[in-house]
């Protein structure tokens, strides 16, 4: 996959900028708050509809205007496309819109289209950060390859909300009766049986790669592993090896079934896919507890490394590579490592402070950033 052009519109700093790619390495560098983010939060936004840095899409917009645009012209092994997506304002209101060669489409047919892989200093504190972000990993390399999976996102979330709403008004009416409770509980299980089943079979593909990847970073002197996490009621843990070793339905609804009357003291779901975890191990101990921040990061390179090679298993080309501000935050060493594994095959884009801290590929491209204004150099 290749991104040959970029343009926005009223985006961020910019009030208008086109960009045409011709490298496979495209470097960004300038000093801070000059737009650099920017530029990847266009090309991330274009690929999944939304923000990597906000969840306020208004904020995208460039101060004083009322309506904003970017896209983006690629190529696949599908052909040549175009997509853009469109904010402006519509009867008092800001509407969105997402045009994919020329025809609108909803963000669920967005997602899997440009695929992209972004690398930026949060995704360092991947290992010993909160699961959240070990769940957004798992969950964002699985719905770019598997459509059915992110249309199960969308539902369990709008039911996990919805659940979570009747549990509070129980509580706090009082209600004895919870029949509509248990209606939404059948559909609760179904759902998040699903995903876990979906995860556990991806997770045990991206394990295989992520071990092989961290032997390479590490030459050879260090193993990890990935395992996945669900906590019981009782505190105990799980770690379920592959998505048929337990009947998911009955231990989500003997699950439910225990803890009805805690959920709805806390007014909300305190089991499912959206408390699991991802557990990595260094030589069979804990990377999070034991490992150096070194080998953290090594650890934290190697998923996105691996993600990168999984979506080309299994779509078989590598999606797009954005790395916003990581370069100053490696060593050397993983900093070569880094370049060597994506370099002549995986497109690139890199944001950095110092263009010294980019070792020269092949045909490197450099962009100079100040101010919102763009200059090749």
């Amino acid at each position: 996959m290749k991104i040959n052009k970029v343009y926005v519109i009223n985006f961020r700093n910019y009030d208008q900028c086109n960009l045409d790619f011709f490298s496979m390495v495209n470097v960004f560098y300038g000093q801070n708050a000059q737009g650099k983010t920017n530029i990847m939060e266009a090309i991330f936004y274009s690929a999944f509809g939304m923000s990597h840095r906000t969840f306020e899409e208004n904020d995208l917009i460039k101060i004083g205007c009322m309506e904003m645009g970017v896209g983006v012209e690629y190529e696949s092994f599908s052909g040549r496309h175009t997509i853009k997506i469109k904010k402006h304002k519509q009867q008092g209101k800001l509407n969105k819109e997402i045009i994919l060669d020329g025809q609108k489409i909803r963000m669920r047919e967005q997602y899997g289209k440009l695929n992209a892989v972004m690398f930026s200093p949060e995704d360092l504190q991947f290992v010993k950060g909160e699961p959240s972000l070990r769940r957004r990993f798992l969950d964002m390399q699985i719905a770019q390859t598997d459509k059915v999976y992110y249309d199960l996102l969308i539902k369990y979330n709008r039911l996990l909300k919805q659940r979570n709403k009747l549990l509070k008004e129980i509580r706090e009416k009082g209600k004895e009766d919870t029949r509509y409770l248990k209606v939404w509980d059948e559909e609760f299980i179904r759902f998040a049986a699903s995903i876990v089943r979906k995860r556990l079979l991806s997770l045990n593909k991206l394990k295989k790669i992520g071990s092989e990847v961290y032997s390479i970073l590490t030459e050879n002197k260090e193993k990890m592993t990935i395992k996945y996490e669900v906590k019981e009621n009782n505190g105990k843990t799980l770690y379920p090896r592959d998505e048929e070793e337990n009947n998911w339905e009955d231990f989500y609804r003997n699950s439910l079934r225990e803890r009805e009357k805690e959920d709805i003291l806390r007014g909300s779901t305190g089991i499912g896919p959206h408390r699991d975890d991802l557990y990595l191990l260094l030589n069979d101990f804990s990377l999070r507890s034991f490992g150096s921040q070194g080998q953290q990061r090594s650890g934290a390179l190697a998923l996105k490394l691996s993600q990168l090679e999984y979506v080309h298993r299994e779509l078989g080309e590598f999606p797009v590579l954005l790395l916003d501000d990581v370069m100053s935050e490696l060593d050397n060493k993983r900093r070569t490592q880094l370049l060597s594994f994506i370099n002549g095959k995986v497109q690139t884009f890199i944001t950095a402070n110092d263009r010294e801290l980019i070792p020269e590929l092949e045909n490197n491209r450099y962009f100079e950033i100040t101010k919102g204004r763009i200059k090749e150099r």
